[in-house]
């Protein structure tokens, strides 16, 4: 399965997670993370969710799924132990146009990948529905490798990327400057979390790109 990879903003935007078990929980945590709007259908729902529910992150329908409990979602997830229920949330939500994952399933239209989050770095890898084990497995193994400083690093970057554009407004020499400075030595300095030297080594690369 070729599949075309995308990072979506859903802040601020309705989801609807079918489910109320411990898998819903872990896509819902992920869909507030990325700012989402969450509302939950569910007959029953476990602790975590219901925990949700009592703090005002979530609102909770407490029915079994029918279609018109839908809205103007943008995504659906159905995540229930019952493969009927899912594949009925997710005939009704491709019906109105709303993107559907299915949890252990590929009557959906779209696959959450596993991911890696460092601040505002997100890196995702997604196997299709080959092998989620393999995804989970490279994840851990890029997670002990990309540590908090890469996203501290992220911010540092960010904030001289404005300097370098107004200093470099040709698009092709900024290309060439960022080649030149994020080298493997930038990579263990972020490892390393030395953001002095990071600094030092920014300002003297613009200091002295030609």
């Amino acid at each position: 399965m070729k599949l075309y990879p995308l990072n979506l903003n859903i802040e601020n935007k309705n989801c609807v997670v079918i489910g109320g078990g411990e898998v819903a929980l872990r896509k819902i945590h992920g869909l507030l993370a990325a700012g989402a709007i969450v509302k939950v259908i569910a007959p029953e729902v476990c602790a975590g969710v219901e925990e949700l529910f009592q703090h005002g992150k979530i609102s909770l329908i407490r029915e079994n799924f029918s279609e018109d409990l839908l809205g103007d979602e943008i995504i659906l997830i159905a995540a229930t132990n019952n493969p009927e229920v899912n594949r009925q949330a997710a005939e009704s939500a491709q019906s109105k146009k709303i993107l559907v994952n299915v949890v252990q399933g590929e009557t959906g239209n779209f696959f959450v990948p596993s991911s890696i989050r460092r601040g505002e770095l997100l890196l995702t890898i997604s196997t299709g529905s080959n092998s989620p084990a393999f995804s989970k497995f490279l994840r851990q193994m890029l997670e002990e490798e990309l540590g908090e400083n890469f996203g501290a690093g992220l911010e540092i970057i960010s904030a001289r990327r404005r300097e370098v554009k107004k200093l470099l407004p040709n698009p092709q020499a900024r290309k060439i400057f960022w080649e030149q400075f994020l080298t493997c030595e930038i990579w263990e300095l972020l490892k390393l979390g030395a953001f002095d030297k990071l600094e030092k080594k920014l300002a003297e690369t613009i200091r002295n790109f030609q």
